[in-house]
């Protein structure tokens, strides 16, 4: 079987940049280690409207389950505040649904994908072609796009960098019905105890059923367990609640790798540290810049030249678009995780109390952050609560 590309992962940013290598004519292969694509699911399955627009995605009415508008942040003491711009800010989805919608979208392109597939092998040859190698076979190929999630086994292999371990955080979350929830909002529930270097989430899927889950540096779904028996407000939502799954996955609490190239290969989503640390959401940032390595690779092709020379535009492209952005996001979500449950009650009381919320719903994106968080640090009233909450930075870390 002869490729011009190949993708490793079926996930997202995978099926993305297949698709955009294929708009130009160019044969692609997505070979995808599980059975089925979009299993198992382990995500959140929360997706801004203006995120999905921005990849050109207008998913079917199956693959929805709930529109929200806004987001209620609760802080350790259970103060909260309540981010909304009234308007339908986000869409819930169901992701085994919306990741097999994205393969059949490729596949219309004429991506071919071969699930049940593990690579297991990846390695460069004289000629610049790239020889993958499965349980039951080998392919040369062109150009070859990593896109194997957090795991980061196979880029270790291409002598790139990698994710570091203390960046993934272990998550965990239910699927529950009979819950008692405003259907339109999401729930985070932040402190040290609760989810140290995280936080605990509630999304409505819509006729009383939602996603409780919970991200932390260690042991989250034990203390996701303990906050569904004893968080005031979480148990609260929950004491008529059944649980239908759980699931478990990765957080990405990380920068992009410092290079997302080599001669005939791109790194793209998870593997490449395209995600938001300050939430873990990499599907529209992980898009946006698979498709820019889609259209790099397209570019290579069109040269006749697949070395790093060519593909590191990919890079280039990456850090003049999107590297500030998440790593205002990265350093964002340090700050905040470097603080005691009493300097993150002070950071939100007092930007509550000090009308900064009207920043973030008149500056606010789900997606690229940077801007409202420069627009804050910038205003005199967040230096006065920078100032406060200084006093709770966590002497141990």
């Amino acid at each position: 079987m002869s490729q011009d590309a190949i993708v490793i992962g079926g996930g997202p940013a995978g099926l993305l940049a297949a698709s955009k290598i294929a708009e130009k004519g160019h044969s692609v292969l997505v070979l995808e280690e599980h059975p089925e694509i979009g299993k198992p699911d382990h995500c959140a399955g929360l997706l801004s409207s203006s995120g999905l627009k921005s990849l050109g995605l207008k998913p079917p009415d199956e693959v929805v389950q709930n529109t929200v508008s806004g987001a209620r942040i609760y802080a350790p003491s259970g103060h909260s505040i309540l981010v909304e711009r009234g308007r339908r800010e986000a869409l819930v989805i169901d992701r085994r649904k919306f990741d097999s919608w994205l393969a059949q979208e490729a596949s219309s392109k004429g991506v071919i994908i071969s699930t049940n597939c593990k690579v297991v092998e990846i390695s460069k040859q004289k000629d610049g072609l790239r020889t993958i190698q499965t349980k039951n076979q080998n392919y040369q190929v062109p150009i070859t796009v990593i896109a194997e999630g957090a795991r980061s086994v196979l880029t270790k292999k291409t002598g790139l960098s990698t994710l570091s371990k203390g960046s993934k955080y272990p998550a965990y979350q239910y699927e529950v019905k009979g819950i008692e929830i405003e259907e339109n909002l999401v729930e985070m529930f932040y402190g040290r105890r609760l989810a140290p270097g995280f936080f605990a989430w509630i999304i409505p899927l819509g006729g009383g059923r939602a996603r409780v889950g919970l991200a932390s540096k260690n042991k989250s779904k034990i203390r996701l367990d303990a906050a569904m028996r004893n968080h005031p407000i979480i148990k609260k939502r929950l004491k008529n609640a059944v649980v239908e799954r759980g699931m478990g996955g990765i957080v990405l609490v990380s920068k992009p790798i410092s290079r997302l190239s080599a001669d005939g290969l791109v790194v793209v989503g998870d593997a490449a540290g395209m995600v938001k640390a300050t939430t873990g959401g990499g599907v529209i940032v992980g898009g946006l810049t698979a498709l820019e390595a889609g259209r790099t690779a397209n570019e290579a092709f069109q040269e006749g030249n697949h070395s790093r020379k060519i593909l590191s535009k990919y890079d280039n492209r990456c850090r003049s678009q999107f590297r500030r952005e998440l790593e205002i996001m990265y350093l964002t979500q340090k700050a905040l995780s470097s603080l005691t449950d009493k300097g993150l009650d002070s950071v939100i009381k007092d930007a509550h109390e000090l009308g900064l919320l009207s920043i973030v719903r008149k500056e606010g994106d789900m997606d690229l952050q940077r801007r409202v968080i420069l627009k804050l640090i910038s205003d005199p009233r967040m230096v006065l609560v920078g100032l406060k909450a200084v006093r709770y930075i966590n002497p141990f870390l």
